[in-house]
């Protein structure tokens, strides 16, 4: 008996991307990102408040955070939830929901290959503004995740080669 193996065929789909928008106006977001986004901020309002010469430290904690906030957590999120929607065949369609042109059914909605025709970001406003930086801080979260796992790998080596954990 000779058994064949021959690989399925996949069907293309041309589909839209239309941005996705996160349940509960992106609170779930923040409240992933926030353990990263609290240290960062402790962080920078220390060294604020030790370069500051405003004699007051309660000022100089306000107006760190404030700078902080506005300076760096909304356009660092705002940049990461930028560039993963920019690419979103190489990051599993992150941020994106998926609008196939033909109909497809539940059966094989898995095995479909979508061509992507084109993109609908929702319209720009304060609150998309929000939601797209709580995005972009989830990414960096998992980025530092997925980063701090890799440079664990020689620094377990090393102090296996030390004699530690022995």
């Amino acid at each position: 008996m000779t058994e064949t193996t021959t690989k399925p065929a996949r069907r293309q789909t041309p589909a839209l991307l239309i941005e996705a928008t996160p349940p509960a106006n992106g609170v779930g977001y923040w409240l992933l990102a926030a353990p990263m986004i609290v240290y960062l901020a402790w962080l920078w309002v220390d060294i604020f408040a030790y370069y500051s010469p405003i004699p007051w430290r309660w000022l100089d904690w306000m107006l760190g955070a404030l700078v902080y906030w506005f300076l760096f957590v909304l356009p660092a999120g705002y940049a990461a939830h930028r560039l993963v929607t920019s690419f979103p065949r190489l990051f599993q369609h992150a941020g994106w929901d998926v609008q196939p042109l033909e109909t497809v059914r539940p059966a094989e909605q898995y095995t479909i290959r979508y061509i992507f025709t084109g993109r609908r970001p929702a319209p720009l406003n304060r609150r998309r503004i929000w939601l797209r930086a709580a995005q972009g801080w989830v990414y960096l979260e998992v980025t530092a995740i997925l980063a701090g796992f890799v440079l664990m790998i020689p620094l377990f080596f090393s102090a296996v080669e030390f004699g530690f954990g022995r």
